[in-house]
């Protein structure tokens, strides 16, 4: 009984929280201002999209292939993100239930889960309930770009406001430019 109350107020919980999230989503495809106050701008060369992170966040470098980069911050908070071609020709649902898959491998517990037009998210708690985890990607036809944010559940009240300007700020090149 006590678990099945824990596990409903951890699922309300994400609900409300995720539905703070989306009333920060703009209502345009308007570019990230570089002076958003307390975060960085972040462009990948070769996939050409961008995101922001908190300034506070040390960049790690991008990966060898150039296909992103790790931010980490000082209280274990990390922030992941990537970019690839959609050569499986995945859906953002099949995207979804793939990642599903790898969460349950993981044993991650869930307490958010969507998928929309063009994007997934999923969101939750790391297997050992300390960090709470948030995924977004974004699917196009011939591409695919996401980020993961990881962070403690101690630093939740910062993080929880950060993870908005995060997923706000997740944009892809132009269609013009050859990315479908």
């Amino acid at each position: 009984m006590m678990k099945s109350a824990i596990k409903s107020a951890r699922w309300l919980i994400g609900l409300v929280w995720f539905g703070w999230v989306l009333t920060l989503a703009p209502t345009t495809t308007t570019a990230l201002t570089p002076a958003q106050a307390g975060f960085q701008t972040y462009t990948n060369a070769r996939f050409g999209y961008r995101i922001a992170y908190p300034a506070d966040f040390t960049p790690q470098g991008e990966s060898d292939n150039g296909d992103g980069q790790v931010f980490t911050g000082g209280d274990d908070a990390e922030l992941r993100v990537w970019g690839g071609y959609n050569v499986l020709g995945e859906t953002p649902a099949s995207a979804l239930r793939e990642e599903l898959r790898r969460c349950a491998e993981n044993r991650r517990q869930i307490t958010y889960r969507t998928v929309g037009r063009g994007f997934f998210v999923v969101s939750g708690y790391e297997s050992d309930g300390t960090r709470i985890f948030y995924l977004r990607k974004i699917v196009r036809p011939s591409l695919q770009v996401g980020f993961e944010f990881v962070y403690p559940v101690n630093n939740r009240a910062r993080y929880d406001r950060e993870v908005g300007v995060i997923a706000n700020s997740l944009r892809l090149p132009s269609r013009q430019a050859g990315f479908r």
